[in-house]
């Protein structure tokens, strides 16, 4: 199956020529040019390439999640992070790993509306929506900066799996953004590799003094030439309110294949009607256990089901009511403060006596503010409040981290 991957600095315009790249069904490079879009060869599918200037990559590192869990779960940790309102960025995730880290696309929400709907005029259907940053590869314990030439901006891949876009290079050396990036980071990597077509020794010696860190030149970076897995494993912008993604266009074979295909729609039709009945069957059995279970519901809690207005009212006002009912008898709520407080008590004793900075509550959750931990000491914690059936999210902030913990 060929794949028709295109770069795109702006929405899809009709009129301007594109770059374009066609791959194999092996992913591997057929050739590649530029044309308007009713220029660009055919292909099974089609996916679009963002320049990197367009987004940025994150990762944060979550406890292990159900996946429906796990979009609310990274925007609550990127919520720091974000420029603007949370609603103004879009947040694509990958796939979780192991260890709980979680890798992360950004995208203004305001450019992907303008994309999609450009895509719409153009009547194009993109399989993959992927960010230009998310192709590349640092080495390990380094970075890489990617640009066309030292004169275009470009971007930076941390080892840490986080993006910078960065601008042209200029006579005294490296572009700002990267030279800052470097004399701030607090975790400063073992040498930066440049991909950048012409880029000569003494660029390379003049950042290295710079900077103190090493610099070495690799390959001249373009968007087509990284490797197949890259393209495997990158993010799909075309998640949450924007996932418009369509299946892969099928061959017309209703030609070929007619007489086959009326055979199959009969023996369709006659499987559908004998089991009509009992489909009819289960379905009112269905309803009325439903009505049974709403009814029950109603006369146990006295009719707040029906008031609630909750598409899901029975499980939730039982368990509204379950509170109601201990807090009257002068009893404490699962979720109330004080008992999570004592579930995590044994779990947060292990901080140091200054570590906890302030706390509130809040619709059944805690938060406390931590003041800097080490890293490690945070997984370890976030462990401990899990076996006692909580569930916690850790977030870093810019005087030390942030955790919330809820039941599960």
């Amino acid at each position: 199956m060929t794949t028709l991957r295109v770069y795109l600095e702006f929405p899809p315009d009709p009129a301007p020529h594109i770059e374009w790249a066609l791959f194999d069904d092996a992913n591997r490079l057929v050739r590649r040019g530029r044309a308007p879009i009713a220029g660009w060869p055919s292909a099974d599918s089609r996916e679009a390439v963002i320049a990197a200037a367009h987004g940025r990559l994150a990762t944060v590192k979550l406890p292990p999640l159900p996946p429906p869990r796990v979009q609310s779960a990274a925007s609550f940790a990127l919520e720091e992070q974000l420029a603007g309102a949370p609603e103004d960025s879009h947040v694509a995730t990958g796939r979780q790993s192991a260890d709980g880290s979680l890798r992360v696309a950004i995208v203004s929400a305001a450019w992907m509306r303008v994309f999609q709907a450009a895509s719409k005029r153009s009547a194009i259907r993109w399989q993959r929506v992927l960010l230009e940053s998310d192709l590349a590869r640092p080495p390990a314990g380094g970075w890489c900066w990617c640009a066309e030439s030292p004169e275009h901006a470009g971007f930076v891949l941390t080892d840490g799996g986080s993006s910078i876009s960065v601008g042209p290079s200029h006579a005294a050396g490296l572009p700002d953004e990267l030279a800052l990036a470097l004399a701030g980071s607090g975790h400063r990597p073992r040498l930066v590799r440049a991909d950048v077509s012409g880029v000569d020794q003494a660029l390379l010696e003049r950042a290295r003094t710079q900077t103190g860190v090493e610099f070495t030149a690799g390959a001249p970076w373009h968007w087509s030439g990284a490797e197949a897995a890259a393209f495997d494993s990158a993010i799909d912008l075309q998640v949450g309110s924007f996932d418009t993604a369509s299946a892969v266009p099928r061959l017309d074979a209703a030609r070929l294949f007619r007489p086959a295909l009326w055979i199959a729609g009969a023996a369709l039709a006659i499987h559908v009607l004998a089991g009509a009945g009992e489909w009819l069957s289960l379905q009112w059995q269905l309803h009325t256990i439903d009505r049974e279970l709403s009814a029950l519901a109603q006369v146990s809690l006295g009719g707040s089901v029906a008031n609630s207005g909750d598409p899901i009212a029975p499980a939730s006002a039982i368990a509204r009511r379950d509170g109601e009912l201990r807090h009257r008898a002068g009893l404490a709520a699962g979720n109330d403060l004080l008992p999570l407080l004592a579930r995590a008590a044994s779990a947060m004793s292990a901080l140091p006596g200054s570590a906890i900075r302030s706390l509130h509550y809040a619709d059944g959750h805690v938060v406390f503010e931590l003041q800097k931990l080490d890293p490690a000491q945070t997984t370890l914690l976030q462990r401990d409040l899990q076996r006692q059936g909580l569930v916690a999210i850790a977030v870093p902030v810019a005087n030390g981290a942030r955790l919330r913990i809820g039941l599960d």
